[in-house]
């Protein structure tokens, strides 16, 4: 099914079952934003070109209580403006469809599925007198189905999943190449297994998850994309000391396989989780954490790279309608393919004011530092953001 006839299905479905619902639909919200952004580097690489962008999007969420169930919808268009390099202007359109179902006290099914269309552009090739550019349009269809069940003296879930991601052919602005596929096709299949119980005060979980990554025969080899599949075994406790601080422990291990991995390749690596919330006063909190595991969907690697993620936030309330957000995140990518490794580090300061009648106005300031083995292809960038926001 194209995207478009998902929505179609999104929006009949919903009206629909607001009808049958009847007095029982429980929301229906309109949301919208708009915003302008000064980036020094907005293609993020090595060309360092500054461009002004300006966003506007609009949306529809809604959720509607039906007997023994409820559904809820969402479907939101964005549109970005590149004065400066037309070729990169963005529509991007998102759907989703989301069904719970609840069968007794201790037994909840849920699916959902999501659609995105996304017509955006890229550098392709930066000349001292020209830039060559182009377009593609890519299509992401997600499926998701969780199984909720009490028993064995918890919570248990049951996930599966799929994500695939349909590149579109690059359409080159101006025309001086012929239309060209550049990257291939891909799925992720997600399967996962869950459990939680009390334990001790807090709660202790075990996780069991399986990856694979799917790729065409026919394209492997052309686009250097190469199929791999994850498996995770883990432990994690979570304990809340007090209303003001709260710590969660995960870890266990992860091993990766695939027929173009390297016999050099540390296959079965440590996974780690580790996060803590400090709630210091009733106006500001902070927040650390650490994980390190695989990554498979899309990544630069032609198979999968092993992130390591640091993180550092705080949030603060200056004033009763002002609020100030910090955020230091930090991300080392292993390459499984290339004997590669690169990694990123980012500030990122948001200043929020509360302008009434649900809505905000937020002045956002970002800076990436981009790091490579090879030091000829580092950069950095920064960018300033003035985004305004709201539901009606």
């Amino acid at each position: 099914m194209r995207l478009g006839g998902y929505i179609a299905l999104v929006l009949g479905l919903a009206c629909a079952c607001r009808g049958w619902a009847g007095e029982k639909a429980d929301e229906h919200t309109i949301t919208y934003k708009s915003g302008i952004s000064y980036d020094s580097n907005y293609f993020a690489d090595t060309n360092r070109l500054s461009a002004i962008s300006l966003r506007a999007g609009f949306g529809l969420t809604g959720k509607i209580t039906l007997e023994g169930a409820e559904l809820r919808y969402s479907l939101e268009q964005e549109e970005v403006r590149l004065p400066r390099y037309r070729f990169a202007n963005e529509h991007n359109t998102i759907a989703s469809l989301g069904l719970t179902r609840r069968f007794s006290e201790k037994l909840e099914w849920a699916l959902e599925l999501r659609g995105t269309r996304s017509d955006a552009g890229d550098i392709f090739l930066h000349l001292p007198e020209e830039n060559i550019g182009y377009r593609q349009l890519d299509h992401k269809l997600e499926a998701s189905s969780q199984l909720g069940i009490l028993a064995l003296g918890g919570k248990n879930k049951l996930t599966a999943s799929l994500a695939s991601l349909m590149k579109g052919e690059a359409r080159f602005r101006p025309a001086y190449f012929i239309p060209t596929r550049l990257e291939a096709n891909e799925a992720l299949l997600s399967l996962k297994a869950e459990h939680e119980r009390p334990l001790a005060g807090g709660e202790a979980g075990i996780t069991i998850a399986y990856d694979r990554i799917l790729v065409p025969e026919g394209q492997r080899e052309k686009y250097e994309r190469f199929p791999a599949q994850t498996l995770r075994g883990s432990l994690a406790y979570g304990y809340r000391f007090s209303n003001r601080l709260a710590v969660l422990a995960e870890a266990g291990l992860t091993s990766i396989s695939g027929d173009e991995i390297s016999d050099k390749v540390k296959r079965t690596r440590p996974y780690l989780r580790a996060e803590a919330e400090l709630k210091a006063t009733d106006s500001i909190a902070f927040g650390v954490g650490f994980s390190q595991d695989y990554a498979l969907f899309d990544p630069d690697d032609p198979i999968a790279e092993f992130h390591r993620r640091w993180q550092f936030v705080v949030k603060s309330r200056l004033a009763e309608k002002v609020g100030l957000d910090l955020a230091l995140q930090q991300v080392h990518k292993d390459w499984i393919y290339y004997n590669y490794d690169t990694s990123e580090r980012r500030l990122v300061a948001t200043l929020s004011f509360d302008t009434g009648k649900n809505s905000k106005l937020e002045v956002e300031f970002n800076r990436l530092l981009h790091d490579e083995r090879d030091t000829d292809l580092a950069y950095d960038g920064s960018s300033v953001t003035s985004r305004f926001s709201g539901t009606f």
